[in-house]
């Protein structure tokens, strides 16, 4: 595997400075810079094949979003928002240090993405990982399913089997993928037992409803590849269809089997992410 640095930056978030970690693959001074952002309650090793595969030419910035993994908690809660993620976003974009980055984003990634990208952010291309302008709520209600929740385990593989078992629309791993997928999702707490790489903290009591961010999409104006999970209850077919024939006209990349998300660890799916950035 290619090196990365630990590195982090500090941010002000509601009444406090934090911490906010990221990996920093490839060379410091390549001209191309990737920055890739995880989803809702994800962390930026999510990344690490994908980065280790494009780092001998691209630099790549993997980010843990404020309340997930080496990222710091808020004490207020209510602050965990957009408007929060975007400024910590463009933190990111301004230590590549080069006129245009190429985003990558999966699921709350890929909306922070389309956000952004829409209010002119310096992209040069877009990827969105198993999201697009339109959630339903029947989606959300099933990917937030168990979000939030605190659980304990006595032991790290006892963890990776609630990884699992909670989990498993995602994908496609091999057994070692999925040991290192639920081993990235846990940290061990003082007394030894583990728990999730997230605060519990993040999750709302807001009612979910369907999520429609269509006034986006036509503003967005780079080229957008759209990896897909055929079996998404957030990113419907209705909804990839439309997203192909209108505003940016996503190009789609369709990963059978799965649901949400892929996970962009298998040659096929980072060979076509490598092979739209590299165009």
């Amino acid at each position: 595997m290619n090196s990365f640095s630990e590195k982090s930056f500090k941010v002000f978030a509601g009444s406090q400075f934090i911490k906010i970690a990221y990996r920093d693959w490839g060379p410091e001074n390549a001209s191309k810079v990737a920055i890739c952002i995880h989803g809702l309650s994800r962390n930026m090793r999510d990344f690490d094949e994908f980065s280790n595969a494009i780092s001998d030419n691209w630099r790549v910035l993997a980010v843990d979003m404020p309340g997930r993994g080496s990222s710091d908690w808020l004490d207020n809660k209510s602050a965990y928002n957009y408007e929060l993620y975007e400024a910590v976003c463009a933190h990111a974009i301004a230590l590549s240090r080069t006129e245009k980055v190429v985003w990558i984003g999966t699921s709350m990634g890929g909306i922070l993405g389309m956000r952004l990208a829409a209010k002119g952010a310096p992209f040069s291309k877009l990827v969105l990982n198993d999201i697009g302008p339109f959630i339903p709520a029947e989606g959300r209600r099933h990917n937030q399913a168990n979000f939030g929740k605190d659980p304990r385990f006595k032991t790290e593989e006892e963890g990776i089997t609630y990884i699992k078992d909670t989990r498993r629309t995602f994908g496609p791993f091999t057994e070692a993928g999925w040991k290192k997928f639920g081993t990235d999702s846990l940290r061990q707490l003082d007394d030894g037992n583990w728990t999730l790489h997230y605060d519990p903290g993040l999750a709302s009591d807001a009612p979910i409803s369907d999520t429609n961010m269509w006034e986006l999409w036509p503003k967005i104006q780079v080229p957008v590849l759209t990896v897909w999970g055929e079996e998404s209850l957030l990113l419907t077919a209705s909804t990839v269809d439309r997203m192909a024939y209108s505003g940016p006209k996503t190009e789609v990349f369709s990963v059978a089997g799965v649901g949400h998300c892929p996970g962009l660890t298998t040659p096929s799916e980072i060979s076509a992410i490598a092979e739209f950035i590299d165009r």
